[in-house]
């Protein structure tokens, strides 16, 4: 099995979460957090990382998991650029805030390379107003805002993917997910593009869920599970599932190109 660098790598550690928000991307939830030989598969395969982003569920309900991630990446002398989180900011962990200091420091940059975002909107107002938890929630987002590691909110300005709860909303408010196309390339140590020998370069964007399935960011657990199931780390390696799709493999500067172009469109085209 050849490694490969990822642009971008997402991990869906859990799909537990405390809140029940009526745009949620997921829909129903359930208990199924990332197993150790999923974790395992996927990051035995890595050559390198740009960004390592670890999304939900709620990641706060599984920090064992996280803490797992960072141990392995730090073990196996990962590369890694850039390391983010996002979180509902309605469970203040000060373990989290240890481990990102964790993987800031194996990142040794002299910025401040682990981010940590909190989703804030009205639909998790509404649901955080619901549970009668505001005053808590308040409490917590100052503590994470005095982080250093704390950058910014995220929020739905932009229309929602039409998925999981989402489904259930005005459909002026929402889009169809489109599917981002992953691309491939080869460079050897010239960075000549290289099929044979080069190091496998994978970009934009490649997530994998709590089972192992390589799969959408922004789909439903049930999509996940079906329309947007590429395949399984357990069973198959990253390069293979994505050469199976048939996707393009690029020559490098044209692999940059491309990948930086549809990672553009992919943040910004349901504005």
């Amino acid at each position: 099995m050849r490694k490969c660098y990822i642009q971008n790598l997402a991990l869906i550690i859990t799909n537990k979460c405390n809140l029940n928000c009526s745009h949620c991307l997921r829909g129903e939830k359930n208990n199924d957090c990332m197993s150790d030989k999923v974790i395992e598969a996927t990051l035995n395969q890595i050559q390198g990382i740009g960004n390592l982003a670890i999304n939900g569920g709620e990641p706060t309900l599984s920090l064992d998991r996280l803490e797992k991630i960072i141990s392995y990446v730090i073990e196996k002398h990962i590369p890694i650029d850039e390391f983010t989180i996002t979180i509902n900011g309605t469970i203040y962990s000060k373990r989290l805030l240890e481990l990102l200091e964790e993987i800031n420091r194996y990142i040794g940059s002299k910025s401040v390379n682990a981010l940590l975002a909190i989703s804030l909107d009205k639909y998790h107002l509404d649901e955080i107003s619901k549970l009668k938890i505001q005053k808590e929630f308040l409490e917590n987002l100052q503590k994470y805002q005095e982080s250093k590691y704390f950058y910014g909110y995220r929020n739905t300005k932009q229309k929602l993917f039409r998925e999981g709860f989402a489904i259930n909303l005005d459909e002026k408010l929402t889009v169809p997910l489109r599917p981002i196309r992953p691309l491939i390339t080869y460079v050897d140590k010239n960075k000549k593009f290289n099929r044979e020998n080069g190091l496998c370069n994978i970009g934009p964007l490649v997530t994998i869920n709590p089972n192992g399935i390589v799969t959408e960011c922004d789909a439903s657990i049930k999509n996940q599970e079906n329309l947007y199931n590429y395949g399984n780390v357990l069973n198959n390696s990253i390069e293979d599932i994505i050469l199976a799709k048939g996707e393009l493999i690029l020559k490098p500067k044209k692999f940059e190109k491309e990948s930086n172009r549809l990672l553009k469109r992919y943040w910004t085209y349901n504005r």
